[in-house]
C-alpha cells in the first residue's frame, strides 16, 4: 500500500538494542507526537503487529539472530515492494551499503552520535515523500554509487 506524501503516521524499530529504540521513541515524541513508533528485536515480536499498519521500518543490520540483510530479503519476499525501508545501522561499511540498497532498501542512515542529529535526520527523513520509496532509491543508489542519508 502505497503512502501519500507526509502520511507517516506509524514507524517500525527493528533493533536488538532496546535504549536504541528509546532513543528514537523520545526523538518522535518532540518531533510529532501523533506517530506511532512500535518496536521488536525479534521474529517473535515482530508478528505481534502483523496487523498493524506500519508507513516506514527503520532496520538495524547487526542483529545476533537475524541480520538486518536477512530480515529486509523477508519482508520484501512477503510481498512488501511498496513499504518503505531504512536500514538504520552503525556501520560504514561500503560492502553493507551496496548490499542494503541491492537487497531492497529504500535508504541507508547511518545512525547519528548524538540526540540534536538524531531529530534533525529523523525530521528530515519524515519530510521526504515516502509516496514512491523507489524514487528516493535512486536519488541515493544509481549509477554505481550507493550513498547514505544523512
Amino acid at each position: 500500500m502505497k503512502i501519500e506524501e507526509g502520511d507517516i503516521r506509524s514507524i517500525m524499530v527493528i533493533d536488538d538494542d532496546r535504549d536504541e529504540f528509546l532513543l528514537i521513541l523520545d526523538a518522535m515524541k518532540q518531533i510529532d507526537p501523533g506517530i506511532t513508533v512500535y518496536f521488536a528485536d525479534s521474529c517473535e515480536e515482530a508478528k505481534k503487529f502483523r496487523n498493524h499498519k506500519v508507513d516506514l521500518v527503520l532496520l538495524d543490520i547487526n542483529m545476533p539472530q537475524h541480520d538486518g540483510f536477512s530480515w529486509l530479503r523477508s519482508i520484501r519476499e512477503k510481498g512488501y515492494h511498496d513499504l518503505p525501508i531504512v536500514m538504520y545501522t552503525n556501520s560504514m561499511s561500503p560492502l553493507h551499503i551496496t548490499k542494503a540498497y541491492n537487497d531492497g532498501a529504500n535508504l541507508y542512515y547511518v545512525k547519528p552520535d548524538n540526540f540534536k542529529r538524531l531529530i534533525s535526520g529523523l525530521s528530515k527523513l519524515l519530510s521526504m515523500d515516502w509516496s514512491q520509496p523507489a524514487k528516493i532509491t535512486e536519488n541515493y543508489h544509481h549509477s554505481g554509487k550507493s550513498l547514505t542519508f544523512n
